[in-house]
């Protein structure tokens, strides 16, 4: 109901401030010169002040109490309509909704009147009496609230199309995106006309705005339709009206998924400044010497000691010859310096120990590395790998094996490098 109905009605509350209650004088009342009427307006002011003062604070109970016994007293209509707006409010029902019946036939002019009585239908579930009086306040008011709140007994009996019908009207008059919302939600989810809500919903887009809400409705259509295109333009535009980084990382995905890293680094470089994501897409296109500036930029710019170890990395798996010294040389200066600014990751750890255990620059090191790896990971046939060619090149051939035949248990002897090491071991333990 509160999803329907939530543009339908919205009472209009006097609000006066406490200081000024003392002075406040409703206006259709005459004071009279003999005593009992004196004390009646007395009495009236009283209640009046109490039901606004409650009504100010938001208490529609206490208000609504009030205004009713003011309309029992008084007869005055005024009251009625606040005793009526604030049961609205409470969700409650009116024992005036008789009166206001008969107050409209008395009144058919007033359009306030019928837009209460219908929410009152809708609240009781008089769907049909809604539906009547709709048309007639639809008949006299060119105000897009009113086809809205006309549409509402039409959605609760599933009438959809001639809902649409309705808001369309509203829509129309307002370019209103919760209307649009509400139009389209109907169209896709009731109707089933998926199509037509696009159709709307890109218009909108196209000759009023990209209004976040209504983007991401275009998401959750294009997104369960598969339709990548569609998608990547809808999140560009997502990403240039917001600058919301989710958007931009969604625009990068829809590249990979593509196949196209070209356009994401570019969509990196000139549009959403991401430097993680660009070094991991270089990355992935092997291309590591700018990898490797982008790692080091990313260190000199935060200090954070992960991007030292990552440039190193990327250091040595761009190296044509992987036995230049002076590479290896820096990649020893850069682990070191990493490690000394808190890096102990298993994946760098492993990394660093297993080129210092491959190139022989520090077996002993390498191997500690590695075992601290292991500590974090004890399973890893990466890790376990690098510790049994650490012990091989200590000629330490059983220690190698047992080590090297639990990576062989686990992931065979497909992988060149897996192969060649058992090989080798198995030849040292003879």
């Amino acid at each position: 109901m509160l999803f329907f109905s939530s543009c339908s009605y919205n009472p209009d509350i006097t609000q006066i401030s406490d200081e000024k209650l003392a002075d406040y004088n409703p206006k259709h009342f005459k004071m009279r010169s003999n005593t009992s009427q004196r004390k009646k307006v007395e009495n009236e002011n009283s209640l009046i002040m109490q039901a606004i003062f409650y009504e100010q604070r938001g208490d529609f109970q206490k208000s609504n109490y009030f205004y009713s016994q003011l309309y029992d007293e008084t007869g005055n209509d005024e009251y009625m309509f606040k005793e009526m707006r604030t049961a609205l409010y409470l969700g409650k029902k009116s024992k005036n909704i008789v009166k206001l019946e008969s107050w409209i036939k008395n009144n058919p002019q007033n359009i306030q009147a019928k837009r209460i009585l219908i929410s009152f239908y809708l609240n009781e579930k008089e769907y049909e009496k809604a539906k009547a009086l709709s048309k007639l306040l639809i008949s006299q008011s060119n105000n897009p609230v009113d086809f809205e709140l006309a549409s509402n007994p039409y959605i609760l009996t599933e009438d959809y199309k001639e809902a649409v019908t309705l808001l369309t009207q509203a829509y129309n008059k307002t370019m209103n995106v919760e209307i649009l919302l509400k139009i389209s939600t109907l169209l896709a989810n009731y109707i089933g006309d998926v199509d037509e809500a696009v159709v709307r919903l890109e218009r909108h887009r196209a000759s009023v705005s990209c209004d976040e809400r209504v983007c991401l409705q275009l998401v959750e259509i294009y997104s369960k339709q598969e339709k990548i295109d569609e998608l990547l333009t809808i999140y560009q535009t997502l990403y240039q009206k917001t600058k919301k980084s989710g958007y931009g990382i969604k625009v990068v995905e829809g590249y990979i998924y593509k196949k196209e890293p070209d356009k994401a680094i570019s969509f990196l470089q000139k549009d959403y400044i991401n430097n993680e994501l660009l070094y991991e897409l270089y990355l992935s296109k092997k291309d590591y010497s700018k990898a490797q500036k982008v790692a080091q930029k990313n260190y000199e710019s935060g200090k954070n000691a992960k991007w030292l170890a990552e440039s190193a990395m990327a250091l040595y798996e761009q190296a044509v010859n992987k036995d230049d010294k002076n590479m290896l040389l820096e990649l020893v200066k850069k682990f070191d310096k990493a490690m000394s600014e808190g890096v102990r990751d298993a994946v760098y750890l492993n990394y660093y120990g297993y080129t210092l255990i491959d190139k022989e620059m520090d077996i002993e090191k390498g191997i500690q590395l590695v075992k601290e790896a292991l500590l974090k990971d004890d399973n890893n046939t990466y890790y376990l790998d690098s510790l049994a060619w650490g012990y091989y090149k200590q000629n330490r051939c059983e220690e190698a094996k047992i080590a090297m035949k639990k990576v062989v248990d686990i992931e065979g002897l497909d992988e060149d490098d897996i192969l060649e090491h058992w090989t080798k071991i198995n030849a040292c333990s003879k």
